[in-house]
């Protein structure tokens, strides 16, 4: 399935991949123990005749605060469905798909669609399920393999998410 974006959107992901420094999050790089967890917010964006809002949730490496994963949701008003996209840092294992769960739940298997000098991303349809499950679930939990085939488990708290997608309508 191919997932054709508007131009906002677009420019959405490609202006959340110019906030990653080139080179600065390495998927080999240990991970110290994460600060507390923080709520997801909302940002919007717009262009004077209509407002994009999206869910975003980041994980940092600390105390170095380089990014290792950002994920955005929304509600896609073109499709009338979510929509999830996943930067992740470079370094990875192209050849095998993302895994996203919610806590011990099913996995979701994603491939990498695109990287650049700051980040690998991806672009999903968000299933209701998956969307169901990250409302009331506290960890979302994403699964990459390094370039070794090492798998690398990065977890983001999903409080506030709920709240946040809402807000995206």
């Amino acid at each position: 399935m191919r997932l054709t974006l508007p131009n906002a959107s677009l420019a959405v992901m490609f202006a959340a991949l110019a906030l990653l420094q080139p080179g600065t999050a390495r998927a080999q790089q240990p991970t110290p123990a994460p600060e507390p967890p923080a709520a997801w917010r909302v940002e919007c964006t717009g262009d004077g005749k209509t407002l994009e809002c999206r869910a975003i949730q980041q994980l940092f490496q600390m105390p170095s605060r380089q990014l290792q994963a950002m994920v955005t949701a929304r509600y896609a008003p073109e499709t009338k469905a979510g929509q999830m996209s996943i930067l992740l840092p470079l370094g990875l294992n192209l050849t095998e798909p993302v895994q996203i769960k919610v806590d011990n739940g099913p996995p979701e298997r994603q491939p990498l669609q695109t990287c650049n000098n700051v980040g690998c991303l991806l672009i999903m349809a968000a299933p209701d399920k998956l969307l169901a499950a990250m409302r009331t679930g506290t960890d979302l939990k994403l699964t990459v393999q390094d370039a070794t085939k090492k798998a690398i488990e990065l977890s983001l708290p999903l409080l506030g998410f709920g709240i946040a997608y809402d807000k995206t309508k």
